[in-house]
C-alpha cells in the first residue's frame, strides 16, 4: 500500500499551522514542508516532531520542491502575507510571480495529484496556477469561501443560540469583498431561516458584513490570520485523503463564468467530482455574476500587466 504524503509549500504561519492541524486531526500521512528559508523550516520541523507521539501522522520533515512532487496532496501557502489595510486583490502581482515560479518547479506532476491553493487572493492565484501548471483543472482547487462560510455559521449559531454544526449556510463567490451569503439556501437543522424571527433582513445584513470584515479585524489586531484557514485546509486535505465526499464551498474554474470562484462541490480522492446545482434567488444570482465579473476583470488586468 502506498504511503500517503502531504506536501505543504510555504512554512510560514499558515503552512505550519496547517501541518499542526493535520496532526491534531490524526491524518495518517507523511507531512513534508518546503520553503526557501531552510533554517527556519528545520526549526519548525523539529518543533512539530515533538508532537508526533500524540498523532497518527507518521513523520514530519523538510524536503526540496522536487522531492514534494510525488505527494498525493500539495498545499500551497507560499506568498506575501496580507498587511493591515490591504485588500486581498492588492496582493496580486507579487503572489502571481510566486505561483508562476512554483509551477516551473512542480511541472510535471502526476495527474492524480490534488493541488490545494490558499495563497491570497486565492481565486486569482488558483487560476494563475491552473494556467501555469500542466495539470487537470479539477485537481487544482482553492480554499475559497470555506473559512468565510464557517465564520457566517458561527455568527448565526451565536445569534440563535444553537450548535454551529446544526447551521447550514454558505458564503459564495469571491473569497474577498464581492462575496455574498446564499440566504435562500440556508437552514438550521433542516428548518429554513424564515422560521427564525430573530433573523430579520437587517440582522442578516449585519451578519454578512461581520463575516466579510472579520479577516480585516484579525489582521489589524494581530497582523495575520492563520488558525482558521489552517483548520479549513486540514479538513479539505482530510476529505481528499480519506475520500470522504464532503460538500464544501471551494474555488474552482467555472467555464460558464470564465473564472475561479466558490460554489458547493463534492470533494474526494480525485479532487472535485461534482459541482452541486445550488438554487439561488434572483438577487443572489446577480451577486454571483457581479463577483465573477470582479474577478474576471482583475485577472484580465493581471495578464495584461505581466
Amino acid at each position: 500500500m502506498q504511503k500517503t504524503k502531504i506536501a505543504i509549500i510555504g512554512a510560514g504561519a499558515v503552512g505550519v499551522s496547517t501541518a499542526y492541524a493535520l496532526m491534531l486531526m490524526n491524518v495518517g500521512a507523511e507531512i513534508v514542508l518546503v520553503d526557501v528559508n531552510e533554517t527556519h523550516t528545520e526549526g519548525e520541523v523539529l518543533d512539530l516532531q515533538d508532537a508526533l507521539a500524540f498523532s497518527k501522522v507518521s513523520c514530519v520533515k523538510r524536503v526540496s520542491l522536487e522531492q514534494a512532487q510525488d505527494a498525493q496532496v500539495i498545499i500551497v501557502t507560499a506568498g506575501v502575507a496580507q498587511k493591515p489595510g490591504q485588500t486581498r486583490l492588492e496582493l496580486l502581482s507579487a503572489n502571481a510571480t510566486v505561483m508562476t515560479r512554483l509551477a516551473e518547479g512542480l511541472n510535471p506532476l502526476p495527474a492524480e495529484t490534488v493541488v490545494l491553493v490558499a495563497t491570497n487572493p486565492v481565486d486569482i492565484m488558483t487560476q494563475v496556477l491552473q494556467d501555469a501548471l500542466d495539470h487537470p483543472r479539477d485537481n487544482i482547487i482553492g480554499s475559497g469561501t470555506l473559512l468565510d462560510s464557517q465564520r457566517l455559521r458561527g455568527f448565526i449559531a451565536e445569534k440563535l443560540a444553537v450548535s454551529k454544526s446544526s447551521v447550514h449556510a454558505y458564503i459564495l463567490g469571491e473569497h474577498g469583498d464581492s462575496q455574498f451569503p446564499a440566504w435562500s439556501c440556508a437552514n438550521i437543522g433542516g428548518c429554513p431561516l424564515s422560521a427564525f424571527g430573530q433573523l430579520s433582513t437587517e440582522v442578516k445584513e449585519t451578519l454578512a458584513q461581520s463575516t466579510k470584515l472579520k479577516a480585516y479585524e484579525i489582521i489589524n489586531r494581530k497582523g495575520a490570520t492563520y488558525y482558521g484557514i489552517a483548520a479549513c485546509l486540514a479538513q479539505i486535505c482530510q476529505t481528499i485523503v480519506y475520500n470522504k465526499k464532503h460538500v464544501l464551498p471551494l474555488s474552482i474554474y467555472h467555464e460558464e463564468l470564465g473564472v475561479c470562484l466558490s460554489l458547493p462541490v463534492v470533494l474526494g480522492r480525485n479532487g472535485v467530482e461534482q459541482v452541486l446545482p445550488i438554487q439561488l434567488s434572483e438577487s443572489e444570482q446577480q451577486q454571483l455574476t457581479q463577483s465573477a465579473e470582479t474577478l474576471r476583470d482583475t485577472y484580465d488586468k493581471l495578464k495584461k500587466s505581466r
